[in-house]
């Protein structure tokens, strides 16, 4: 039962940790020199905007979550030594690092919002994509480049 003390402990140097990145070139953790440069293939294609709409989007990191989940881990564990004696403080110190750390979490990933357009582009093969991005540059019915470069698709 004394383990459940340390869980927020753990989960906060757990954290700190770095991992490798593909390109670390290292099998440790920290930087290191890629083994060879890391380019990004880009496809291109062409097609004409037919609609836009306005999204509300949500902004998280990863960060925030973490420093959440072990602000409120141990808080709940504060919360819940108060109460119980013996076995039963044990297992309420627990109850109360874990709920806090869920709760944390969640308050934590609540990020603040901002508004972001849906642009919807006709293919010039006759598909048709949409790609959410920031820019007050584009009109409907104007021609643009949809660019696929490694996991992101943006407008240009």
């Amino acid at each position: 039962m004394r383990f459940l003390l340390l869980l927020p402990a753990l989960l906060a140097v757990s954290a700190c940790y770095p991992t490798p990145g593909p390109y670390s070139g290292s099998p440790g953790p920290g930087p290191g020199p890629a083994p060879y440069p890391s380019y990004r293939a880009e496809s291109i294609e062409y097609g004409r905007i037919v609609s836009v709409q306005p999204v509300t989007m949500r902004r998280t990191s990863d960060g925030d979550r973490i420093v959440g989940t072990v602000a409120g881990g141990l808080v709940g564990a504060v919360i819940g030594r108060q109460f119980g004696s013996g076995t039963g403080k044990d297992l309420m110190t627990g109850a109360g690092a874990i709920t806090g750390a869920i709760v944390g979490s969640n308050i934590a990933s609540q990020g603040s919002t901002y508004t972001s357009s849906a642009w919807t582009v006709r293919l010039d093969n006759g598909g048709s994509i949409t790609v959410i991005q920031v820019s007050n540059t584009f009109r409907v019915g104007d021609r643009v480049s949809v660019v696929r470069s490694g996991d992101q698709v943006y407008l240009r």
